[in-house]
């Protein structure tokens, strides 16, 4: 899509030219209620039949964010998003109107579904608690059942929402089930996608679920099916630019340690308030200081295995990033070598671990669902 004013980033919808000046007036209406007028600029231009209504960051807005940095946005407004689904609302579009990359919606509709999901995902990934283990994975059997060649299935006549959510959270399954870091992801995005899906078009949950039955849609297959991956190496999201539901990808910019089967980076999602998930222990969730500095000293805690194999000693790790945290000296020194936006896919010489992109979830309404 050839973007109007892409300086200004922020969030866009672009319909059909009908009724500009009563569709505008709704989208300002809409921003008073969520509560964001005072932070944006609202703009209105149509070309070729097609209007492009914008929202973006006025200076208040700017100032709270420098340089696009959306981590401390929560404190700074005193918004308790994670409690509260409508001050996760509010650092949620605030989050997408300081972007200086555009985010797209095909309606207003589709934009409050958006924000539906993130605020789904965000609470999901909070109450997330898994084993890591790339070998070794496991499922609730009463909703899944594993098939050569077809991953994890769901058993006919099982939710998918109920058999994800249990598969996830231990505080109502009780149990931990062994994930890899993407696949738990995958879970977290489909739970809310099938969650909003049921409300806006419940034909396409019941294309999902088939499809959940017969075989499991990982990595790009996922990716490809389900998500948006916004930003690209000429469009890099700035380095501390997040919305809450972003799922994100770390890089482990060591060569050796990346290795280790499951340590070539982390997915995680961003919650808000500056924190990221930390699928192992729900309870001490990520900054995007701490991320960087476990997947820094992965490379300090690569041991051989009884059997000869290589494997990273998490007890070790978990020692040198307390250690590098009490250094001044040592944190920023650490900071400023993965403070740096990753290499290619392969290529190990003198990139950081952040990521150019973020993804995101496709539109959902039946007019407009790709």
């Amino acid at each position: 899509m050839n973007h109007l004013c892409k300086s200004h980033g922020g969030l866009q919808i672009v319909t059909a030219l009908i009724n500009n000046d009563l569709f505008l007036d709704g989208i300002r209406a809409w921003c008073d209620k969520v509560g964001v007028s005072p932070y944006v600029e609202i703009s209105q231009e149509h070309k070729d039949g097609v209007q492009y209504i914008r929202v973006y960051a006025n200076d208040t807005l700017h100032k709270l964010c420098q340089h696009a940095d959306t981590s401390c946005l929560a404190a700074s407004l005193g918004l308790l998003s994670e409690s509260s689904a409508p001050d996760m609302a509010l650092e949620i579009v605030l989050s997408m109107a300081v972007s200086p990359l555009i985010f797209d919606f095909s309606s207003l509709n589709e934009l409050e579904a958006n924000i539906r999901m993130r605020i789904n995902l965000s609470g999901l990934a909070r109450r997330t608690e898994l084993n890591f283990d790339t070998n070794g994975i496991s499922r609730p059997e009463a909703y899944w059942i594993h098939v050569v060649d077809g991953g994890f299935i769901l058993k006919e006549g099982a939710s998918l929402v109920d058999g994800i959510e249990r598969a996830l959270c231990p505080d109502i399954s009780g149990e931990h089930f062994s994930f890899s870091c993407q696949r738990a992801t995958e879970y977290l995005m489909l739970h809310s996608l099938a969650i909003e899906l049921s409300l806006s078009n419940p034909a396409k949950l019941k294309e999902i679920e088939l499809q959940s039955r017969k075989k499991a849609l990982v990595a790009d297959d996922f990716l490809n099916a389900f998500l948006l991956e916004i930003g690209s190496s000429a469009t890099p999201f700035p380095m501390r630019c997040y919305v809450p539901g972003d799922r994100v990808w770390f890089k482990n910019p060591d060569d050796f340690s990346s290795n280790v089967q499951g340590y070539e980076g982390s997915w995680v999602i961003y919650m808000g308030g500056g924190l990221f998930t930390n699928l192992w222990d729900k309870s001490k969730p990520y900054t995007l200081e701490t991320k960087c500095l476990e997947i820094y000293h992965w490379r300090h805690g690569v041991r051989e295995d009884k059997l000869g194999s290589l494997e990273i000693n998490e007890d070790l790790v978990r020692e040198l990033v307390e250690q590098t945290l009490d250094s001044h000296v040592k944190l920023q020194s650490c900071i400023n070598m993965m403070m740096k936006y990753r290499d290619p896919q392969g290529v190990y010489e003198n990139g950081g671990c952040i990521d150019l992109t973020r993804d995101t979830f496709k539109g959902v309404y039946p007019d407009h669902t790709n």
